[in-house]
């Protein structure tokens, strides 16, 4: 059974079927792994129960070769429609540069203190490069 909210794709298992998990860094590179060979910036919201399992993705901001904007509304209610737990961004720098910017930093900051006011934890930002990945969270950048 598929259900639409909005570009939000949920899907739901009719069998006895787990729902896949995320449980390290290295289970979102492998899902957004494809980012590496984007041209523009592709900003992904990563829906999750408590629990970590995957509820659905949803592209939250298409940019140029070097920004892209974040909606943290759109984050923040689509969050709300499909009752997560937590949220991980991920998004591209088709420029090769692995680390956060400034701007990665400060919008991050700002997602996490909207969404911690709907008790929705904001449990990393994901940055992929077409070398390697970074992830805030392990790095110390930001609200982390």
């Amino acid at each position: 059974m598929r259900q639409e909210l909005g570009n939000l794709t949920v899907k739901a298992e009719i069998q006895k079927q787990e729902p896949d998990t995320v449980q390290s860094l290295h289970d979102v590179v492998d899902r957004y792994e494809s980012l590496k060979h984007g041209q523009k910036e592709h900003l992904y919201a990563v829906f999750l129960t408590n629990g970590n399992r995957f509820i659905g993705d949803k592209i939250i901001g298409l940019g140029s070769r070097d920004t892209v904007e974040i909606d943290i509304q759109d984050v923040v209610r689509t969050a709300a429609l499909t009752n997560a737990g937590a949220v991980i961004l991920v998004h591209n720098h088709p420029s090769g540069k692995p680390g956060a910017t400034a701007k990665d930093i400060e919008v991050t900051r700002e997602a996490r203190e909207v969404l911690e006011k709907i008790n929705v934890e904001l449990l990393d930002h994901v940055i992929i490069s077409r070398e390697s990945h970074y992830s805030m969270r392990r790095a110390n950048d930001g609200p982390f």
